[in-house]
């Protein structure tokens, strides 16, 4: 008899500064979405988790059992409401499943609730008290995963993310199929070793398309997951827009039923992090001295100004105009924007129609804290309903969509190309200029609203890339941040903060 083994689970990640909770709905808008049975299986073969879980089950030869998997995309915190009707759907497919041999559940790691921090330890409790003791759950996490003490109590065995961009999902969800199955047939017994660390970490130092400081570490993970006894080795970011007491960096290994094995490469891990904590720190660019770097380069350069602390990706509006001010007070030429959320603008640009020139207030509008309105005046290029394929090497054979688009001509047609959308969304794939009929490969400057996750499809185009000191709720100025619930002392917030393996 085949081993069977279900799967499902809700993934979002949650910036506690974002006003704007995550309902329902937002699950089921935009690039957001809700994949119940066979739609779990018709990821196979995508740049998604469940494109690796899939097809190694199958490989295998195991039952996969599909119940609901929701993601959305970054936001504010989870409502009650669309946590409990998601769970219930999910314990309800394992219910109808039972008797299981294991569980896969497809989690993100960051999610917190309107009125709880943790979204995840609930979920796997849950599934916990459904399948009994006995039955192995395993989960892959994403990288930027806030690791909470519900979370390791609940699960077997956890597995995260070692690129960012996340361009090994679906081989991270591989990897977490083959620990359950490891565990399902007696061939592993694997046991959990954690440190979390008083450290949190702006997003830009963890990147692993340079030797950034987490890169370090992850590459002695590599390394270590080729020892003896070892299941896997993670190092884990956290995410820090999320104003929660166990936000931050972690670091998780899992062994063949050797726990000192695994408290002790877990702490190896930590130190090689606590040890580069200065590194951590990054210094944006001015927005003018940006500009004006990438107005004086060579003919035919392309420069990437990485508007980071409005990401779509980290749970921002993506109504941003710092950066859009600044072209404009520059008079810049060559240059697109991706993109500025402004439904109200939107609306006007497509009642105007196709070749009108409008004069509007953009931007700005959804909270205080990415910059005024901006007015501006341009030609209507384009509207387009903003759905388009996923073609790079993150999430590739998906869509993103971000609802109507319009493509504003500001100053000609080679001034300022702004997209004006009716949903935020994060530019990590060449398409988010492409498929709006903007070259990216021809213009001097392309402003992408985006934390890091742009550079896997960017960087090979780019001349240069320059991360932007824009104000927003993704920045990483962490001291700009009014935390009130995480855990004190951190560094770097309290400079002071000492830290041991005995601690």
């Amino acid at each position: 008899m085949a081993i069977r083994i279900v799967t499902g689970g809700i993934a979002q990640e949650t910036n506690t500064f974002q006003w704007q909770p995550t309902t329902l709905e937002d699950f089921q808008t935009g690039s957001s979405g809700i994949h119940r049975g066979q739609e779990i299986l018709d990821l196979d073969g995508t740049g998604t988790i469940y494109g690796g879980i899939v097809a190694e089950a199958r490989r295998q030869g195991v039952e996969l059992i599909p119940t609901t998997y929701a993601h959305a995309v970054p936001g504010g915190r989870v409502t009650r409401h669309a946590f409990e009707t998601l769970k219930q759907e999910i314990l309800d497919g394992i219910r109808a499943a039972l008797p299981v041999d294991g569980v896969l559940l497809g989690i993100h790691g960051a999610m917190a609730l309107e009125d709880e921090d943790d979204g995840e330890g609930p979920l796997i409790a849950a599934v916990r008290e459904l399948v009994g003791p006995n039955v192995p759950i395993v989960a892959p996490l994403d990288l930027h995963t806030n690791l909470s003490g519900a979370m390791m109590a609940g699960a077997d065995a956890f597995v995260g993310y070692k690129h960012y961009p996340h361009i090994d999902t679906p081989e991270t969800g591989a990897h977490a199929m083959r620990i359950l199955l490891a565990a399902i047939r007696g061939e592993a017994r694997p046991t959990m070793a954690h440190v979390r660390l008083p450290l949190i970490a702006p997003n830009q130092s963890m990147v692993t398309t340079w030797q950034s400081p987490l890169k370090t570490a992850i590459d002695r993970a590599r390394e270590i997951e080729q020892e003896p006894g070892v299941l896997a080795a993670t190092v884990l970011g956290g995410f820090p827009f999320a104003d929660v007491p166990f936000a931050g960096v972690a670091t998780i290994v899992v062994t063949d039923g050797d726990p000192a094995l695994a408290r002790r490469y877990a702490t190896e891990l930590a130190r090689i992090c606590w040890d580069l904590r200065d590194d951590f720190t990054i210094h944006p660019t001015p927005i003018a001295d940006a500009i004006a770097e990438a107005m004086a380069g060579e003919p035919g350069s392309v420069y990437v100004l990485a508007d980071i602390a409005d990401s779509g990706a980290s749970g921002t509006a993506g109504d941003g105009t710092a950066v859009l001010r600044g072209l404009l007070e520059a008079n810049a030429r060559s240059a697109a924007v991706a993109q500025i959320m402004d439904p109200e603008a939107v609306a006007a640009c497509i009642e105007a129609g196709v070749g009108a020139t409008v004069t509007l207030s953009v931007g700005g509008k959804h909270d205080k804290y990415h910059g005024e309105p901006v007015e501006v005046t341009g030609r209507v290029r384009l509207i387009h309903e903003g759905r388009f394929p996923i073609l790079g090497p993150m999430g590739a054979g998906t869509y993103a969509s971000r609802g109507k688009t319009v493509v504003l001509e500001i100053g000609g047609p080679d001034g300022i190309e702004l997209q004006l959308t009716e949903l935020r969304g994060h530019p990590h794939d060449l398409n988010f200029f492409r498929c709006f009929g903007i070259e990216p490969t021809q213009r001097r400057i392309l402003v992408l609203k985006s934390a890091a996750h742009f550079r896997a499809a960017f960087e090979p185009i780019a001349t240069k890339v320059i991360e932007v000191d824009a104000p927003g709720i993704s920045s990483p100025r962490l001291e700009r941040f009014d935390y009130r619930r995480l855990r004190r002392p951190i560094y770097p917030l309290d400079p002071e903060t000492t830290w041991s393996p005995e601690d």
